[in-house]
């Protein structure tokens, strides 16, 4: 039986700057995720420039709905993460017979989820659109509600993709879910023009349409993607293997759910601080608000690299907690610190030299190039210190400290909850909010890195 590659303990002796920089090879395992995330990016920025033209009620629909998917994805990320995290760990240990029992409860687990979900926000469609929109948007609450018709059942196709991904990415997989997600989104681009306004002799359905060409492009990727499963490695591997026996201990579901819960809480956390912080700078009015909003966006690209190398950094110290390699674990371990440093002051250097640049390169506005060329300094300070900390909570993920990682995100969030809206009040006024992401981002870069200097001594003295 075959061990993935990506369980081969590194060489302890090489040269080159990039193996030192990644002696357990993440970058391999991370670029096709971060291609699988911009290729997202991307689609949703020309999803919404075609939905623009339709005017503001439709353009605040599509944009409702975003946030509240944001929202389904920590609870998908909850099940989805689990299920990775402890299939990397059967593969990496070749207990492929235990892979059935996971699967079967990661199956039933989604299945519920969704059912719960999708039945409750149907039911609720219209009193969700008019909280979160207002009573007095009743074009956009409308919209809002024929969007949700489609895409809310939809919801089953979109928890069952990042569940098959799973399995994939268990076994070091990770070009399979770059070319299903890159599939569905270049689906998506071609599809939503024709049904938002009616090209090529279909009806024109407007945001229906949107949501249509969403879920539709969804669907045919799953379709796809279960094919490829059904011929992939892992699943001969796990056909070929006998039933593992029963496991002391808790049940396949609380497994899952103990391992993918803080990662679902810390999706959500950091949404929700990045949420909460725009309605503090709102306060300086609408110029800061498109300013802050236009120098963040243009951050995808660097955001997206922390979260690729994340996601690579957790399949492997799972696999290499579950193969017992010690050597492999304190190998991830050194490529996330040194991977996430690096990436860190790079991306704060960007945004420092290019941020102006970028900045107007996407607005033409003068009031609000002045207020994000203010604003560029902080964020770069602040861009370094969460790249950072990022990068470095998947060793945290794989290598069974998920709680460490929700622990830390969580205290930095209410740090910044409380110091943001104070300090806007002082005579530092937007600062006050720069300095409370600051201190919130700082908080969580320093607890990971003395948790993982830790470690790694404590793995040192273990060793001797």
């Amino acid at each position: 039986m075959t061990a993935p590659p990506v369980l081969s303990t590194p060489p302890t002796k090489r040269r080159s700057v990039t193996a030192w920089l990644d002696p357990a090879r993440l970058l391999p395992v991370a670029w096709p995720v971060y291609i699988e995330l911009m290729s997202g990016v991307i689609a949703g920025i020309i999803s919404v420039v075609w939905i623009a033209r339709l005017g503001g009620a439709a353009l605040a629909t599509v944009t409702m709905a975003g946030t509240l998917e944001n929202v389904l994805m920590s609870v998908i990320l909850a099940v989805s993460g689990g299920t990775t995290i402890l299939l990397s760990r059967a593969v990496g240990a070749s207990e492929y017979g235990s892979l059935r029992p996971l699967l079967r409860a990661a199956f039933r687990l989604t299945l519920a989820i969704t059912a719960v979900i999708c039945v409750v926000l149907f039911a609720l469609r219209e009193p969700l659109a008019r909280l979160i929109l207002g009573s007095g948007e009743a074009s956009a609450v409308r919209l809002s509600v024929d969007y949700l018709t489609v895409a809310v059942p939809g919801i089953a196709v979109f928890y069952g993709q990042y569940l098959v991904d799973s399995t994939f990415k268990a076994n070091g997989d990770t070009r399979t879910p770059m070319r299903m997600a890159v599939l569905s989104n270049l689906i998506l681009v071609v599809a939503d023009p024709v049904l938002i306004y009616g090209w090529l002799g279909a009806p024109r359905l407007g945001v229906t349409g949107s949501a249509l060409a969403l879920v539709g492009s969804r669907a045919v990727t799953l379709a796809v993607t279960w094919r490829l499963y059904r011929k992939s490695a892992l699943l001969r591997e796990m056909n070929a293997a006998p039933d593992a026996p029963a496991a002391p201990g808790p049940g396949p579901v609380r497994e899952i759910l103990q391992a993918g819960l803080p990662l679902g809480v810390d999706f959500l956390v950091r949404m929700s601080a990045g949420m909460l912080i725009v309605g503090v700078v709102a306060r300086f009015g609408t110029d800061e608000v498109a300013a802050y909003g236009t120098v963040t966006r243009t951050l995808l690209f660097l955001t997206m690299a922390a979260y690729a190398m994340r996601q690579a950094a957790t399949i492997i110290a799972a696999q290499a907690k579950g193969a017992t390699d010690d050597d492999l674990l304190a190998a991830s371990r050194s490529s996330s610190v040194r991977l996430g440093i690096a990436w860190s002051l790079l991306g704060g250097l960007a945004v420092l030299t290019l941020g102006g640049l970028a900045v107007d390169a996407v607005t033409s506005d003068a009031a609000i190039r002045s207020a994000a060329h203010g604003q560029i300094p902080w964020l770069a300070v602040y861009i370094t210190l969460l790249l950072c900390n990022v990068t470095l909570s998947g060793i945290f993920l794989g290598g069974g400290h998920g709680k460490a990682l929700a622990t830390s995100t969580t205290t930095g969030a209410a740090l910044q909850l409380c110091l943001a809206p104070l300090l806007a009040l002082t005579p530092l006024g937007l600062m006050g909010a720069w300095i409370a992401m600051i201190t919130n981002a700082g908080t969580q870069t320093t607890v990971l890195l003395v948790l993982a200097a830790r470690q790694t001594l404590k793995a040192k003295e273990v060793t001797a």
